[in-house]
């Protein structure tokens, strides 16, 4: 079984029973073996329930449809990468320079990809729909809204540019190259463009913040 830790539900209210919430973390869990190991098409919750060792009306108790039950383990999983994201980007001691936040940021990115197989069919999955994502996810703006503030007090030696656009370009190009990513097929194929990542934001960023910072 895979290693994520499931927190309370983020697309719908969660069960008050703990044995209730146990089921839902379950299947959950199930979903993400599935994506791991085996091709998306494979993935029907028959098969899901049939791994979790629970009826198939289980799942539609608590998640009326497949896409219901995809969107909850994608924000989820985005989740647990962001507070990992956030450490990162909070962490000034391990990181002093904005540069090596950023490098920081992407090879944990990279990293959480190659030990975690069911994220990249996740975002393949909701590739087509990333941009409704982006805006309805509350961890991207939240970190759009951490960066801006740390950057309008001229946190990393901000300047010549506003803090809220910089920001949200930053976490747009990131998502993007995020997709490019998680489309290769292994973590080789990868590096490359997580290689590019770093060398775009950092030439993007390089235009406003301080390289002393």
């Amino acid at each position: 079984m895979n290693d994520l830790t499931f927190g309370p539900l983020r697309s719908r209210d969660t069960p008050r029973q703990a044995r209730a919430v146990a089921r839902v973390h379950a299947i959950l869990h199930a979903t993400a073996d599935i994506l791991g190991t085996r091709a998306p098409q494979e993935l029907t919750t028959t098969a899901i329930a049939a791994h979790a060792g629970i009826p198939v009306s289980s799942i539609y108790r608590y998640f009326p449809t497949l896409e219901d039950l995809l969107r909850e383990l994608y924000l989820q999983t985005a989740g647990e990468l962001r507070e990992k994201l956030f450490a990162i980007f909070t962490d000034t001691q391990a990181h002093p320079r904005w540069q090596d936040r950023l490098h920081a940021v992407v090879a944990t990115q990279r990293d959480y990809l190659a030990r975690h197989p069911y994220y990249r069919p996740l975002l393949i999955l909701f590739m087509v729909n990333r941009g409704p994502l982006a805006v309805e996810d509350e961890e991207h703006d939240e970190l759009v809204t951490f960066l801006h503030d740390r950057w309008s007090q001229g946190g990393d030696g901000f300047h010549g540019g506003d803090a809220r656009v910089v920001a949200n370009t930053t976490i747009q190009i990131a998502l993007a190259m995020e997709d490019l990513i998680a489309a290769q097929k292994d973590r080789d194929a990868s590096r490359p463009y997580s290689a590019a990542l770093s060398e775009v934001l950092e030439g993007y960023l390089s235009a406003y913040l301080s390289n002393d910072s």
